[in-house]
Order: structure tokens, then sequence, then C-alpha cells
């Protein structure tokens, strides 16, 4: 049986993707980000949306860069958790015990637990 989706911002299914910067103290930090996907093909791009109040965007505007981190089934509670905590609360890396890595190619820290990730310069 098929069921029209009617007209909702909704795509299903789509992998969450983990937003990592670096605060104004150097501090690792990630968010759950729901609205993102790849934009472009050539030149390859990936699109996140955010909201204006986001600790998060503030950390991009300032450093002009992030990455995405895919998480697996295995890490679905820590990625649930980045998605409700703010940055500007807790250390959710030091909370969840996952591991920041911080990118060679730009200013920015991606989870080592997780297997897949992207680099993002603005």
């Amino acid at each position: 049986m098929k069921k029209s989706l009617g007209a909702k911002t909704i795509v299903y299914p789509t992998p969450v993707f983990i937003v990592g910067t670096y605060d104004e103290n150097e501090e690792p930090d990630v968010m759950a980000a729901a609205w993102g996907g790849i934009s472009c093909s050539n030149p390859p791009c990936v699109s996140i949306s955010l909201q204006k109040h986001r600790y998060t965007l503030k950390n991009i505007n300032e450093r002009k860069a992030f990455t995405i981190s895919i998480p697996s089934e295995e890490y679905v509670a820590e990625a649930d958790f980045f998605g409700i905590v703010s940055g500007k609360d807790e250390n959710k890396f030091k909370k969840t015990g996952l591991t920041p890595v911080k990118s060679e190619l730009v200013d920015a820290p991606y989870v080592g637990n997780f297997h897949w990730y992207w680099n993002v310069k603005l």
C-alpha cells in the first residue's frame, strides 16, 4: 500500500547529522541536526539548517568551519542527547564519554567513535 506524506517537512528515512564545532574557549561541542542533506554533487556539498539561537550556529559563524559526523545505531542514545542539551550548558563529550578529534582540514572537531564524517569550511 502506498501512502502520501502530504505537504510536510520530512524525508524518511534520514540519518541524523552530528555537527561539531569549537566554542570561544576552544571546547569541542556537538549538536544533532535533523535538517540536512546532500545539496550538490559537483562540487560535493552538504547543507544543514540551524535555528538562529543555537549555540552551534554561533560557533560556526565565529570559526567559519564545522564537521558532520554520522552515528551508527549503536550511538542512538548519545545522538539523541546531543539534540536535547545545549553545549553552552554542558560538555556533551565529557557527559557521553565520546571522543572529540580535531579535524586535520578544518577548525572543528568530529566524533572519533563514529565511522563517517565530513569537514566543512565556509
